[in-house]
Parts: structure tokens; C-alpha cells; sequence
């Protein structure tokens, strides 16, 4: 704890990231798992505490604490590891920390780590466990996957799907969908509540390649583990010539929601604009209106992102789609804007509007259409006011996440190549 807090106080105030990684580091670790967690983090802020009332004199008291593991041939690597650990988490390093990690590394007699080396980037310690849900080949590395994820129902998982589901089949592109809420199943309803109105209707309107799954419900841990990877790979293999894989999950902790995570280029978490629904990203102190640590789910999407990056992949692009906004008062709204901005930064996430509570969606559900598919799209005729406020709202989304140019670039690499 002495080594992580030097690293974590060296450049100023201890960021949600820092702890994120602390929290890692103590839940992953073989030699660390017998250490009571809240014990350590308490330790840890100590430490913290005591460098910010007196930086000169409690720095060295504290690099003493770990001067006494100098001799000790398995944990002073271990505390370098860790203070690399810190360092990175919230991306660049800056040169205080730099400076911080090489006292660390001579008070334990080990060579200073320089920022381009393996002990900067590579930051999961050794003795870590891999995640068995992490990264599978899948054959789709020329293919852009989207996941809608949140550990939370109702927060407009499926429409936002749909609607990039459509958008991006109007643009052109070849794509595919699947529902990992096999159980629930709402995407899989929409889809074929689209397919039934194309039928009935003669409506030649576009459709993705679908594809549901449901968690495997074999007892034994490794043998369902088995079958949702093999399950999700199959769906991976059908999409293979699609552009774009647009994933939706299921409101709840699952293995196919981390493995989906695993493979996100874009995740979009879809939030509802309170309080209430927040504690998603993090955990929150409601009174004080401040971050207590990062959330459970928080903490999955940085153990694929880290993963990722290990296999040798771009990092998670991470939007957070703040819906309702519309509908909380100004003190809340700022309250919120200000939390949410601190998180973002924390959290390494992009934070955009979403969509406002309109009747139009839950409408267009039963048709299985999109506001993409009603008359006025593209044309000077707008249709119903609400219908054009809630077609304005897709078509920013669309447009802050990018998706459209990342699309053009990946046509692009395919026909040069």
C-alpha cells in the first residue's frame, strides 16, 4: 500500500482510475488475496493522507516502509509492479510519477523502469489471474463491433441498437446484430417484429444478419463457459463479411456481457439522466454528491479494456449516453453534469446526450421500424414535431459516435487490401 500510494500521490489528488487499479491489483494478485480488502484500501488512504498534510516529511516515512522489503527476492519486484501499476492508470505518465516510480525502484535495489519498457505497458502485476470470459479469437478483426451494455434494465439498450442497426444499413454497410438476452429478447422482438412488417406491408426496407443467444445454464462453470464461447464465436463466424456487429446485452452481470465487452471496438452504456440509475459507473456517496470507488461494472469494462490492450488490440472507445435529460430539474441537471464530467475523465469515457422520453419509440417498437424508416427521413418534409426532435437526436448520436467515418475506413483497408 505504501508503494501504490507514492505512485497514486506523486501528481496530486487520487483519481477513481488510481483506485480502480488499486482494486484490481488487490482482487488479482495470488500473494495479495489473503489481504482484507477494506483493511488495505484504509492503509492506502492513510499513506495518501499523510503525504498530502506533509509531503516532504511523510514521503519519507512512507518510501521507508518500502525500503524494508529491499532483500525480499519475490516482493520487492512485486511493489515495482504495483507502482507502475498506479502510474499508468490514468494513461500518460506524467513526469513527478516517472520521478516517484524510480525512488521506488532504488529503495528496493531494482533498475528504474523507463516509460517505454514493458514495466509501464504492460501494468497487470505478476501473479495476476486472467479473466476467463477475456478475449477469444473470433475471426471478425476486419469487422467494427458495437456493445450496448449496462448492468441495468430500461435504459434504451435495444432502440439505441436498433437505431444504429438501420442507420448504418441505410449508410450502405453490411450488418450484423445480436441479442445476448436471449431470455428477454428484446432486440431479437424487434428484429422480427420488422421482418413482419416488411411481409405484410411489401415494404423492402433493410434487415441485419440476427443472430440470439442465451446463456448456457450447464451447471459445471467451465462447460457453460465453454458454450457461450463457442455459441458467441458461431455468431461471430455467420457475420464475418458484415462492416459492423452490433451487440446487445442483458441487463445484468453475465458471462456472454463479458466476453461481448471483450470484444468491443464502441461501447455505448445508455444511461438515464438521475442519481439513481449512475451508480453503474460508480459507487456514490448520495448526500455528499462524491464518488466512493468505481462500480462492479465499471471495474469489468477496465479488466477487458486491460486485456485488450494485452492481446495487442485498440482500446474500448467508452460512450456513456445520458437519456432524459429533459426531465430533472436545473439543480440536479448541474449536479449531474458535474459528476458525470468527473467520471468522464476518470473513467476514460465519452459522454454525449441520448434520447429524450418519447412516446415515438415505444410505437415504432410493435412495426419493428426506426425513425430512420418514417416518411420525411432525408427530405425537407420533417413530419410531427416530436417525431423531428426524436429524428434529430438519432442522427447526432450516429454523428458523436463516429461510427460513420470509422465505417469509410474500414471499406477503404478492405479494397486496398
Amino acid at each position: 500500500m505504501a508503494s501504490a500510494a507514492l505512485a497514486a500521490a506523486a501528481d496530486g489528488p487520487v483519481s477513481l482510475a488510481e483506485r480502480h487499479t488499486l482494486d484490481q491489483v488487490l482482487a488479482t494478485v495470488d500473494l495479495l488475496r489473503a489481504v482484507e480488502v477494506h483493511e488495505a484500501v484504509a492503509v492506502f488512504d492513510g499513506y495518501v493522507d499523510a503525504i498530502k498534510d506533509d509531503p516532504a516529511g511523510a514521503r519519507a516515512k512512507v518510501l521507508g516502509a518500502v525500503t524494508v522489503m529491499a532483500d525480499d527476492a519475490t516482493l520487492a519486484p512485486l511493489l515495482l509492479r504495483i507502482a507502475t501499476a498506479l502510474a499508468r492508470a490514468d494513461g500518460a505518465i506524467p513526469a513527478l510519477v516517472q520521478e516517484e516510480v524510480a525512488a521506488i525502484a532504488a529503495a528496493v535495489g531494482l533498475p528504474p523502469p523507463e516509460p517505454g519498457d514493458g514495466a509501464f505497458l504492460d501494468s497487470r502485476p505478476q501473479g495476476a489471474a486472467l479473466d476467463p470470459t477475456a478475449l477469444d479469437p473470433t475471426g471478425v478483426d476486419e469487422t467494427i463491433v458495437i456493445v450496448l451494455g449496462n448492468e441495468k434494465g430500461g435504459t434504451c439498450k435495444s432502440t439505441t441498437a436498433m437505431h444504429l442497426v438501420v442507420a448504418l444499413l441505410k449508410l450502405g454497410h453490411r450488418v450484423a446484430s445480436i441479442d445476448l438476452d436471449g431470455r428477454q429478447g428484446t432486440l431479437s422482438h424487434y428484429v422480427a417484429h420488422r421482418a413482419k412488417f416488411a411481409e405484410q406491408n411489401g415494404a423492402a426496407i433493410p434487415m441485419p444478419l440476427h443472430s440470439c443467444i442465451t446463456e448456457s445454464d450447464a451447471r459445471d462453470r467451465d462447460e457453460g463457459l465453454a458454450r457461450d464461447r463457442d455459441r458467441l464465436r458461431r455468431a461471430f463466424a455467420e457475420a464475418a463479411d458484415c462492416h459492423f456487429v452490433v451487440i446487445d446485452t442483458p441487463g445484468s452481470n453475465s458471462r456472454l456481457s463479458h466476453m461481448a465487452h471483450a470484444h468491443a471496438d464502441v461501447l455505448i452504456t445508455p444511461l438515464n439522466d438521475s442519481f439513481l440509475d449512475v451508480d453503474v459507473l460508480a459507487r456514490i456517496d448520495r448526500e455528499r454528491r462524491e464518488v466512493r470507488g468505481p462500480s462492479p461494472y465499471s471495474e469489468m469494462v477496465w479488466a477487458q479494456n486491460e486485456q485488450r490492450i494485452a492481446a495487442g488490440r485498440t482500446a474500448i472507445d467508452w460512450v456513456v449516453m445520458r437519456n432524459r435529460m429533459a426531465h430533472i430539474d436545473a439543480r440536479n441537471s448541474r449536479d449531474m453534469d458535474g459528476l458525470l464530467t468527473q467520471l468522464a475523465e476518470r473513467l476514460r469515457f465519452r459522454l454525449i446526450p441520448g434520447f429524450g422520453e418519447r412516446v415515438v419509440f415505444r410505437e415504432l417498437f410493435y412495426r419493428g421500424l426506426t425513425l430512420f424508416d418514417l416518411p420525411g427521413e432525408g427530405t425537407k418534409s420533417r413530419g410531427p414535431a416530436s417525431h423531428a426532435h426524436a429524428r434529430q437526436e438519432v442522427h447526432e448520436l450516429v454523428d458523436a459516435l463516429g461510427v460513420t467515418a470509422l465505417g469509410q475506413g474500414k471499406q477503404a483497408a478492405r479494397a486496398s487490401s
